[in-house]
C-alpha cells in the first residue's frame, strides 16, 4: 500500500508515546517490571481513546526479552515476529462478525497450542460488546482459567452491554478522553514531521473538532493536508469540517440578542439557502453560544478558546448584547430544538421558531427569561435611561373660559391609584403653565379643593376649604407647596396635593421607621434588588400585619408557609424587617386557624385546670 492514513502510519509503538492514559501506562508498566501479568484484560472507553493501541504495545511488551522500562525494544526476535501481521501469538478478534457461539468453540479448541516465538499467547477480542450470550457463556469457562500462556485483552466501547460474570473475571481499565492541549500537541509533532506549515489556532480547532478522540482528530488532520497545499489555516479548517459561515453564524445570534425577528427570519434563510443542513446549523449555533458562555464567565477566555484575535474580537463585540441568563436560556432552547429536528417532517421550521423564540424572552415564562430581562432593565437604569410615559409628553391644550365654568372639576380627584398613567380631566400643571395671567385661576383651585374636600378625598371629615393662595412662583412646586399649607383645624392630617392621584388605604403598614410600622413594600424591593428571587416570589401574596414590634407575616397557602418558615428564610427577613424599624418577624399559615388554635390550646389549659391534683378514671 503507497500511502497510510495518519493515525495508522503515526500508531504507537511504545507506552511511552501513548498520550492521555497515564494511569494506565503506569499499572501495565509496573506489572510487566514485576511479572505479575494478569490472565485477562478489559479495556472500556470512548473511541479513538487508544484502547487497541495499548492492548497491541503490552501484547509486544510481555513477549519481548529485554523490555526497557516497562515497554517493548523492538530489536530482540520475538519484537521482530510480532511485528509481522501474519504472527500467531498476538491474534486479534473482532466480536460484530464472530460473535456466535461456535466462534467462541474454535477460540476454546485454538488456545491449547503454546505461543511460537513469545513467551505468551494474546488474543484481542474488540467490540467484545457484541457477543451474544451464549458466546458469553461459553467463553466464562476459558476466561476464568486459561492456560498458563494465554492472555485475554476485551475491549468495548459499551462496557454496560457485558454481563457482570465476565466483569468479575477481568481487570478493568477505564479510558478517558485525551485533552485537547495534547491532541493539539500530538498533531503538531506530526505535521512537524511531515514538514506542513501551519497555524497555531487552526490545529487547536483540528484537536477541539476532535472532541477527546485522537483517531478522530487525525483523520481529520488527514483532510486537511491534502485541504490546503501551502499554510494551514483557521478557516481552511472551518472550511473542512463543514460548518456555516461563522461571521453568519455571528450575525444570527447578535439579532436573536438584540430581538430583532425579521432580521433572525432573513439571516436563517440566507443560510438555509446556501445548502447547510439544519441540524448542522443548529450545532454550530449552540458552539457559538457556547464560545459567548466562556467569555461571559470565564477570565481566560483567550486560552479556552484557542481563537485568532480577529475572531475573538467580534465574538466579545456579540457578547456585549447579552447576558450569562440570556445565553444559558438560548442555550436550551437549540438544545432542545437538536433533538426536535431528528423526528421533524419540517426541520427548517422548527431551527426558525427556536431561532424567534430565543429573541423574545417577554413571551416566555422561564426563569432565565425574567432575570434576563430585569438585568437588561437594571442596566437601562444604570446607564441613566429613563422611561417616558406617553400621556406626559402630550401637552394639552388650554380650555375656553365658558366650557371651564361648565366643567364638573369633582371628576379630577376620583382617579384610582391603578390609572396613575391616563390624563387627568383637568391638569393643574397645565394650568398653571397655560393660564400665568388668569385671574379665575384662584377661584377654580379653591373649587377644586372644597368640591374633593365634600366627596371625602381627604378623609372620613368632609369640611370647606379654604381659598387657595395664589403661588408666587409659576412651577409645580410652588403649587404643591400652597396646596399642603392649606389646613382646616378640625383636620389633624396634612392634605395630599391635588397633583397626585390618592393613595388608597392598604392592610400593610404604612408607617415611619423607629418605632412604628414598617414599609412592606420597601422590604419587597429590597428582596428583589438583592436577587432573592424565590423569597421575593413567596412574599408576593402574603398578608402582613405588626403586633408589636414584631412584623406577622400570613402565609396564604401551605407551600408559601413551607418556604417562609425555613431557618435560612426567617433569618434574612428577620434582617431586613429590622432595617426598616421593627425588631423581629413571625410566620403563620393563616390567621383565622392560628386564633383557633390558640382558643382550643386556651380551652384545654382551663380543663387541665379543673381537674388539677384529682386522678381520673376513664373507663369504655
Amino acid at each position: 500500500m503507497s500511502y497510510l492514513a495518519l493515525y495508522r502510519a503515526f500508531r504507537p509503538k511504545t507506552f511511552d508515546e501513548i498520550i492521555g492514559q497515564n494511569h494506565i501506562v503506569q499499572t501495565l508498566k509496573n506489572q510487566i517490571n514485576t511479572d505479575r501479568v494478569g490472565h485477562a484484560y478489559l479495556f472500556c472507553g470512548a473511541r479513538g481513546t487508544g484502547k487497541t493501541t495499548m492492548a497491541k504495545v503490552f501484547a509486544r511488551a510481555i513477549n519481548c526479552k529485554n523490555p526497557k522500562n516497562g515497554s517493548p525494544c523492538g530489536e530482540c526476535e520475538a519484537c521482530q515476529a510480532l511485528e509481522n501481521p501474519a504472527n500467531l501469538d498476538v491474534i486479534e478478534m473482532d466480536a460484530a462478525s464472530n460473535n456466535k457461539v461456535e466462534n467462541i468453540r474454535d477460540l476454546r479448541e485454538k488456545i491449547q497450542y503454546p505461543p511460537v516465538a513469545g513467551r505468551y499467547k494474546v488474543y484481542i477480542i474488540d467490540e467484545v460488546h457484541m457477543l451474544t450470550t451464549e458466546a458469553f457463556n461459553a467463553l466464562l469457562k476459558t476466561l476464568e482459567e486459561p492456560p498458563a500462556h494465554a492472555v485475554f485483552i476485551l475491549a468495548t466501547t459499551e462496557v454496560h452491554k457485558i454481563p457482570a460474570t465476565i466483569l468479575s473475571r477481568c481487570l478493568r481499565f477505564d479510558f478517558k478522553l485525551i485533552p485537547t492541549a495534547q491532541i493539539a500537541e500530538f498533531i503538531s509533532e506530526i505535521y512537524d514531521k511531515l514538514g506542513k506549515k501551519y497555524q497555531s489556532e487552526a490545529v487547536g480547532l483540528i484537536a477541539r473538532a476532535g472532541e477527546g478522540s485522537v483517531r478522530d482528530a487525525l483523520s481529520i488532520a488527514d483532510i486537511c493536508v491534502s485541504f490546503s497545499e501551502d499554510i494551514l489555516r483557521y478557516d481552511d479548517v472551518l472550511e473542512v469540517l463543514g460548518t456555516s459561515d461563522r461571521a453568519k453564524i455571528e450575525e444570527l445570534i447578535a439579532n436573536i440578542f438584540k430581538g430583532e425577528t425579521g432580521k433572525i427570519l432573513s439571516v436563517v434563510d440566507e443560510l438555509c439557502m446556501r445548502g447547510k443542513s439544519v441540524s448542522v446549523l443548529n450545532r454550530d449555533v449552540c458552539g457559538v453560544l457556547r464560545d459567548l458562555l466562556i467569555i461571559k464567565t470565564c477570565n481566560n477566555a483567550s486560552a479556552l478558546l484557542g481563537m485568532p484575535e480577529d475572531k475573538l474580537s467580534e465574538l466579545k463585540r456579540v457578547a456585549e448584547l447579552c447576558d450569562v441568563h440570556a445565553v444559558l436560556r438560548a442555550i436550551e432552547i437549540f438544545s432542545t430544538a437538536e433533538a426536535d429536528l431528528k423526528y421533524s417532517t419540517h426541520p427548517k421550521i422548527v431551527f426558525e421558531t427556536a431561532a424567534v423564540k430565543a429573541g423574545l424572552p417577554q413571551i416566555d415564562y422561564n426563569i432565565d427569561a425574567l432575570l434576563s430581562r430585569i438585568s437588561k432593565l437594571e442596566k437601562a437604569v444604570e446607564q441613566g435611561v429613563t422611561v417616558k410615559i406617553e400621556s406626559a409628553q402630550q401637552e394639552e391644550k388650554p380650555l375656553p373660559k365658558a366650557e371651564k365654568s361648565a366643567e364638573k372639576p369633582v371628576e379630577t380627584p376620583a382617579v384610582k391609584v391603578e390609572q396613575k398613567q391616563e390624563k387627568p380631566a383637568y391638569s393643574t400643571v397645565n394650568a398653571v403653565k397655560q393660564q400665568e395671567n388668569d385671574s379665575e385661576y384662584d377661584a377654580d383651585l379653591a373649587s377644586l379643593i372644597a368640591e374633593a374636600s365634600k366627596s371625602g378625598f381627604y378623609g372620613e371629615e368632609q369640611v370647606e376649604a379654604k381659598p387657595a393662595v395664589k403661588p408666587k412662583e409659576n412651577s409645580v412646586e410652588r403649587v404643591e407647596e400652597n396646596v399642603k399649607t392649606e389646613k382646616v383645624e378640625k383636620q389633624p392630617l396634612q392634605q395630599p396635593s391635588l397633583l397626585t392621584p390618592p393613595v388608597e388605604q392598604s392592610e400593610q403598614p404604612t408607617s415611619q421607621k423607629a418605632g412604628g410600622s414598617i414599609q412592606w413594600g420597601a422590604v419587597l424591593r429590597k428582596l428583589r434588588s438583592d436577587k432573592e428571587i424565590m423569597l421575593w416570589v413567596a412574599c408576593q401574596d402574603v398578608s402582613v400585619k405588626q403586633e408589636g414590634s414584631t412584623v406577622v407575616i400570613i402565609a396564604p397557602g401551605e407551600n408559601e408557609y413551607s418556604l417562609l418558615s425555613k431557618i435560612e428564610n426567617v433569618n434574612k427577613l428577620r434582617t431586613y424587617v429590622q432595617n426598616e424599624g421593627a425588631s423581629d418577624v413571625k410566620i403563620v399559615r393563616d390567621m383565622s386557624e392560628a386564633q383557633k388554635q390558640s382558643e382550643e390550646s386556651s380551652e384545654i389549659q382551663a380543663v387541665k385546670s379543673m381537674f388539677e391534683g384529682e386522678t381520673v378514671d376513664i373507663k369504655d
